[in-house]
């Protein structure tokens, strides 16, 4: 009897009121959207640094001298999202008016044009796995793009 006696006390001593607040973990989307947030503005940073020009798809990146890459359609976005372990880490191929011909750009390949080698060298956004739209808005397809 004093056990059981000396248990309610215990729980007793335990119990919060009611209206306490109570302290609950941030839920996993809430970090995960933190981590998009984050990487959204490195990708910003990078479609604005020095020698690369930005565009979305059906805009025009003038990277002077007669080169100019008009994003057309995103052919395959095969990257491995940034919360996954992949055995691939994938690719993208960007179908673009590059000075008048259609060609396929590959993420970091460089292209040699009669105006001057070009690269794609910035996506965004960068994929991540259940992300988590109504926290973070998933962007339009931004490119960075450089002579080579």
């Amino acid at each position: 009897m004093r056990s059981l006696l000396l248990s309610v006390l215990m729980l007793g001593a335990c119990a919060q009121p009611a209206d306490a607040p109570v302290d609950q973990p941030a839920p996993p989307h809430a970090e995960l959207a933190q981590r998009i947030e984050a990487d959204l503005v490195r990708l910003d940073t990078e479609l604005t640094a020095d020698g690369v020009v930005a565009a979305g798809l059906n805009e025009t990146a003038d990277l002077g001298n007669g080169l100019f890459v008009r994003p057309l359609e995103v052919v395959e976005d095969s990257r491995c999202p940034a919360n996954v372990d992949c055995v691939w880490a994938g690719r993208v191929v960007l179908r673009a008016d590059v000075s008048g011909q259609t060609l396929d750009l590959i993420l970091d390949e460089p292209v040699t044009t009669p105006q001057g080698v070009v690269v794609l060298a910035v996506v965004k956004p960068y994929p991540f796995h259940d992300w988590p739209e109504t926290e973070v808005a998933i962007p339009p397809y931004r490119f960075g793009f450089r002579r080579g």
